[in-house]
C-alpha cells in the first residue's frame, strides 16, 4: 500500500483565492514524524494567537472524520476511521465566491503545494424545494487522481484552472419546509414525512452544506465574480414561525457550514493536477469523495465573510434589546452532525398513560447565548420531540445532544469546550460574522479521535434592535392670568 503523502493542515494559505483550512499530516518514517512535530508546533503557535484574540482574522474552522483513510489528522498514518485531534482555525481572508476548499498539504516538505477541491460552486442552484444540487464538472475519481479533464469554457479564471473535471456530485442543501435534518429514518415516530437524510441516502454524496452562496444564479463553469446570490432561505431553524417556534428557515448572508468529502487516501502528489498559482509553493487540485465510502475524508467546516471586527464588537453593547433574553444575545440555528443523534427517553419509571407516543418533530437545532459583559458563551445542540398521550394532549421536549461553553475574544472569535450527552468531552471553536454580529458559525469535535463525534453549525441572532423609549413630554404650564375680576368701584 502506498504511503499517503498528504496531511490535514490549518495554517494559513497565502492567498485569498483559496479557502484557508485545516490541520496537519504525513508519512510513516522518523523524518516524517519530525516534520509533523514541526508543523504541529507552528500550528499551536498560530492557534495560541487566535485564542487570545491577537492573531489574524478568524474566518472559520474545520476538522476531519476519516473513513478508512490514511490521511494524517494529528496522530498517525494508519488506515482507520479516526478524526482530527481538534477543530483548527482558518485565518486567511476568503475569496468571496467560496468556490474552493483547501483540504491538505504534503507532509514531506514545507516547500510543497496545498491540495484543494475545485468547483465547489453552487451557481445554477436557484430553487430551495428539492433539497439537493448537483455540482458539475468536478473530479470525483475512484483512485483520487485529477490529471485527466476537459478544457474549461472561457479558460482559466481567478479561482478556476483552465481544465475541469468530468464528474458530477450530489450536494445536500436546505429544503423548504423540511423539519428532519437528522439521520433518523422517516416513519411513525417522525413528524416530517419527507425522505430522511439517513446515512444510507447520504452515501456517495460529496457534500451537505448550508448558508451563504448555496443558492446562486449563474454558470458554475466560468469566472466566479461572487454575485448572483439569491434571496432564498438557505439555512433551517434560524427564524420563528407564526406560532413562535424556531422551525423556519431564513437567509444567511455571511456564513457557510456543513460537510464536504475528499478522497486523499494513498494519493500521490504526482497524480494531482496543478492548481492555481496562488500559494507560495503552488497548489494541487484534489478529488472529491463520496460520503461513507472507504478511502475518503469528511471535512466538517464553518467559514464566512465579513467576520466581526474588534471595533464592531466593542460598539455592540446597547445595539440589541436583550430584555427577553436575560441580558444576552441569543442565537438560533442548525447543525450538521455525526454520531450525535439520540432518541427521546423517559427520565425514570413508566408514564402515567401507557398509550403515550413519541415522535421526532425537528432537528438538529442549535441555541447559543453570548453575555457581552462577561464575554461568556454557552449553548447546546438539541432535537425537538413530541409526546402525545391518551387524553389527546401534546407536549414538546428538547432532547439535548451536546452542550458547549467558551469565551468571546475581542476579535469575535470563540474558543471553549463541548460535552456530549454521554458526558464525553470535546472542543469548541466559533466566530461572529457581520458588522452587528448577526451570525455565529462554529464547530464542536470530540477529544476522543476513535470514538468520535462532532458537528459544524451556524446560528442567527434573534434579538431585536434596541429602541429607546419615547420620552414623556414635560407639560407646558398654563400662563398666569394678566387680569382678575374686580367688583368694587375705584374711588377718587
Amino acid at each position: 500500500m502506498k504511503n499517503n503523502k498528504f496531511i490535514k493542515f490549518s495554517l494559513t494559505v497565502a492567498c485569498a483565492a483559496v479557502l484557508a483550512a485545516c490541520g496537519s499530516s504525513g508519512g510513516s518514517n522518523n523524518a516524517a514524524a519530525e516534520e509533523a512535530a514541526k508543523q504541529q508546533a507552528a500550528q499551536q503557535a498560530a492557534e495560541a494567537k487566535l485564542e487570545t484574540g491577537n492573531g489574524a482574522p478568524n474566518v472559520g474552522g474545520k476538522f476531519v472524520k476519516k473513513t478508512q483513510s490514511n490521511l494524517y489528522v494529528g496522530e498517525d498514518t494508519n488506515v482507520d476511521n479516526k478524526s482530527s485531534t481538534k477543530v483548527t482555525s482558518m485565518t486567511e481572508e476568503l475569496h468571496p465566491s467560496l468556490d474552493t476548499v483547501v483540504v491538505a498539504i504534503p507532509l514531506d516538505s514545507t516547500k510543497a503545494p496545498q491540495a484543494y477541491l475545485e468547483d465547489f460552486d453552487f451557481r445554477g442552484n436557484t430553487a430551495n424545494t428539492s433539497g439537493t444540487h448537483t455540482l458539475e464538472h468536478i473530479y470525483k475519481t475512484v483512485d483520487g487522481s485529477t490529471t485527466v479533464g476537459d478544457v474549461r469554457k472561457n479558460g482559466e479564471a481567478s479561482t478556476k484552472t483552465d481544465t475541469k473535471g468530468k464528474d458530477t456530485g450530489v450536494a445536500y442543501v436546505y429544503e423548504q419546509d423540511r423539519l428532519n435534518y437528522t439521520r433518523k429514518p422517516e416513519g411513525k415516530n417522525v413528524v416530517d414525512t419527507k425522505d430522511a437524510r439517513t446515512d444510507a441516502r447520504l452515501a456517495g454524496s460529496v457534500a451537505e452544506v448550508y448558508g451563504h452562496r448555496t443558492f446562486v444564479d449563474g454558470d458554475s463553469e466560468v469566472k466566479n465574480i461572487a454575485d448572483g446570490d439569491t434571496v432564498l432561505a438557505n439555512a433551517p431553524f434560524t427564524a420563528k414561525t407564526a406560532d413562535g417556534k424556531y422551525t423556519a428557515g431564513s437567509k444567511l448572508n455571511y456564513v457557510q457550514y456543513g460537510r464536504v468529502t475528499s478522497r486523499l487516501h494513498a494519493v500521490n502528489e504526482n497524480n494531482l493536477k496543478a492548481g492555481k498559482d496562488v500559494a507560495q509553493f503552488g497548489t494541487k487540485v484534489a478529488s472529491y469523495g463520496g460520503y461513507a465510502e472507504n478511502g475518503t475524508e469528511d471535512n466538517y467546516f464553518f467559514r464566512g465573510v465579513n467576520n466581526t471586527s474588534a471595533e464592531q464588537l466593542s460598539a455592540l453593547p446597547g445595539y440589541y434589546d436583550t430584555t427577553d433574553f436575560g441580558g444576552k444575545l441569543h442565537y438560533q440555528g442548525h447543525a450538521v452532525t455525526y454520531n450525535l443523534d439520540k432518541d427521546f427517553k423517559l427520565g425514570a419509571g413508566l408514564p402515567n398513560a401507557l398509550g403515550a407516543e413519541y415522535a421526532l418533530v425537528s432537528g438538529t437545532h442549535v441555541a447559543a447565548d453570548i453575555d457581552l459583559a462577561s464575554q461568556n458563551v454557552t449553548g447546546n445542540l438539541y432535537n425537538v420531540w413530541k409526546e402525545s398521550n391518551t387524553q389527546q394532549q401534546e407536549k414538546e421536549h428538547n432532547v439535548q445532544l451536546a452542550t458547549f461553553e467558551g469565551n468571546l475574544a475581542n476579535d469575535g472569535s470563540i474558543v471553549g469546550t463541548a460535552t456530549k450527552y454521554d458526558d464525553t468531552k470535546g472542543t469548541l471553536k466559533a466566530s461572529l460574522y457581520g458588522s452587528k454580529a448577526q451570525e455565529l458559525g462554529g464547530a464542536i469535535a470530540s477529544n476522543d479521535t476513535t470514538n468520535n463525534w462532532g458537528a459544524s453549525f451556524c446560528a442567527k441572532v434573534q434579538n431585536p434592535e434596541y429602541v429607546a423609549p419615547t420620552p414623556t413630554p414635560t407639560p407646558t404650564p398654563a400662563p398666569a392670568p394678566a387680569w382678575g375680576e374686580r367688583t368694587e368701584e375705584v374711588k377718587k
